[in-house]
């Protein structure tokens, strides 16, 4: 009987096999260590599960209203539970985010599993790159005829419905957009984003990032996992193992290592001919075609491998695409709820279209309610809600605002090596103590006119490298340009320009966070195969 059940096959596989990957496996969670205790009693919410502990509410769906209820209930410092029972410490004390960031900030790395599992899914990259291997690579030109042909294509779901009005799902345009922006400045590639027709590589890129946050709450097995066995056998497993989460993310990182191999082939190809790259996207410019440049040059100290290549290719669509997306998107749908912001932005906007210099886009930087409206809906709609870092080695932690603990008021936690810091870049730019009383409410005013130490109040400041804030991090590793701005309000001005915007009235959307935050439809059931919706009632002007 035994015999007989070992030699029943699985997807072709005798259950020995897999008799071997779940004892393997079990062997794994035996070995993973103690789960890291805090070495000071913290407030803190009650216990959850043992297996993910409160990540399921902080990174879920509606992580940003846990983010609230913790602050609100346990103070700017607290603690949570993490998978396995680890203690984490979760804060958005200015002076510790300060030491975690900035001060000490090569003693405080991204979680190795974050990396390793961004290793995996990109392949390397600036995002899965720790300690000084990080640089920023990023240069993006301005790609005004790319918002144009957005606006376009928005015009034409309008002609086909015979009317100058109606409503439009603005999200598949924008992520279009997003696409090609980040495509031509990174890669000097055009995805033809435009054509209307399904496009794999943005699925693919979509759904990495849903499946990701699936299994965040088990990444902290993914480094032991990568120690396991050979790497073919590893290879084997993740080809074979009957988990439709893993399949689904396997496929996805095929599709996208395809179309990166495309593209390197197609860049190397007009490398190698002496093909005219000014005429090209890009320009030549773009960093894809810089890095190449840079790696046939003799003695180069910061030569990149092919895998390397890709790596860079796949961060800077799945980092740059998304965030684009989805903040254009929200700033678009706010505008919507708040005419009277609209009216105002879309008066100085046209001053600016008016009297366009071809030759000076930066002069859109110079506008000041359009540079307000961009920093307020920043500030409040963060695109990642939080950030993870792991301290290496025994340290104090320094607090701004004291904590109650058993022992009285504290404004020094200890901390040993190995524990895990999460900070919640969304409540950081809306804490009360920090931005004054209006700090929950869209006020795009308070930047106008306005030193950066005078928009916080007095004593506080974030160590955000863009206007005070946290949304782009903070430090060395952080991730902004000049030019990401532009490219932001670049699109939000031609919109503005080209269309007034209203809420849906019959299919109404909310924003719920699945890694980043994206608006689903209130009517579509929750699940994976969701994809996101914005309908707005768009009327051309």
């Amino acid at each position: 009987m035994i015999s007989d059940i070992l030699s029943t096959p699985f997807l072709g596989i005798s259950t020995t096999a897999w008799l071997v990957v779940v004892a393997c496996f079990s062997l794994l969670l035996y070995r993973l260590v103690a789960p890291a205790r805090l070495l000071v009693e913290l407030p803190s919410p009650p216990k959850a599960s043992w297996a993910t502990g409160h990540f399921n509410k902080l990174f879920g769906l509606n992580g940003t209203q846990y983010h609230e209820h913790l602050v609100a209930t346990y103070g700017t410092t607290s603690k949570i539970n993490g998978a396995f029972g680890e203690e984490i410490i979760f804060t958005i004390d200015p002076v510790a985010l300060h030491e975690v960031f900035v001060k000490n900030r090569g003693d405080f790395e991204r979680p190795l599993a974050s990396s390793v599992m961004l290793r995996f899914i990109l392949g390397g990259g600036l995002f899965s790159l720790r300690g000084d291997q990080h640089r920023i690579h990023r240069k993006i030109p301005v790609f005004m005829n790319i918002a144009e042909q957005t606006s376009a294509c928005i015009k034409q779901d309008l002609s086909r419905a015979k009317s100058s009005s109606g409503e439009v799902d603005i999200f598949p345009w924008i992520t279009a957009a997003a696409l090609e922006l980040v495509g031509e400045a990174g890669l000097g590639y055009s995805f033809d984003s435009f054509t209307g027709q399904r496009n794999e590589y943005n699925i693919a890129i979509k759904s990495v990032l849903r499946l990701m946050s699936q299994v965040a709450p088990y990444a902290k097995i993914l480094p032991s996992l990568c120690n396991l066995g050979t790497a073919a056998f590893r290879r084997w497993a993740v080809r074979y193992i009957p988990i439709a989460i893993v399949q689904r993310l396997r496929y996805a990182v095929t599709v996208q290592n395809e179309q990166a191999e495309e593209v390197l082939r197609a860049r190397q190809l007009l490398l190698s001919s002496g093909g005219d790259l000014s005429a090209e996207a890009g320009r030549g410019r773009d960093i894809m075609s810089l890095l190449m440049i840079s790696n046939e040059s003799e003695g180069s100290e910061n030569h990149i491998d092919r895998q390397g290549m890709i790596g860079h290719m796949n961060t800077f669509v799945f980092a740059g695409h998304e965030t684009t997306s989805t903040f254009v998107s929200r700033i678009l749908s706010l505008l919507a709820d708040l005419p009277r912001v609209q009216v105002k932005l879309r008066e100085e906007v046209h001053s600016y279209f008016e009297h366009k210099d071809e030759s000076n886009h930066d002069a859109l930087l110079e506008l000041p309610y359009l540079d307000a409206v961009v920093r307020e809906t920043l500030r409040l709609y963060t695109p990642v809600t939080q950030l993870v870092r792991i301290n290496q080695k025994d340290t104090i932690l320094p607090l701004q605002y004291p904590i109650r603990t058993p022992n009285g008021k504290v404004s020094n936690i200890p901390v040993k090596a190995g524990t895990r810091i999460v900070t919640s870049l969304y409540m950081a730019n809306r804490y009360g103590k920090i931005w004054g009383e209006r700090a929950d409410e869209f006020w795009p005013d308070r930047w106008i006119g306005s030193k950066l130490d005078e928009v916080t109040e007095a004593g506080t400041h974030l160590p955000g490298v863009y206007s005070a804030m946290m949304t782009f991090g903070a430090g060395s590793s952080s991730c902004i340009t000049r030019a990401d701005i532009l490219m932001l309000e670049v699109m939000v001005a031609v919109m503005v320009k080209s269309f007034k915007f209203e809420p849906s009235q019959h299919n109404p959307s909310q924003w719920e966070t699945v890694g980043v935050q994206f608006p689903f439809l209130k009517s579509d059931p929750v699940g994976i195969e969701r994809n996101p919706k914005l309908p707005l009632r768009v009327m051309e002007l």
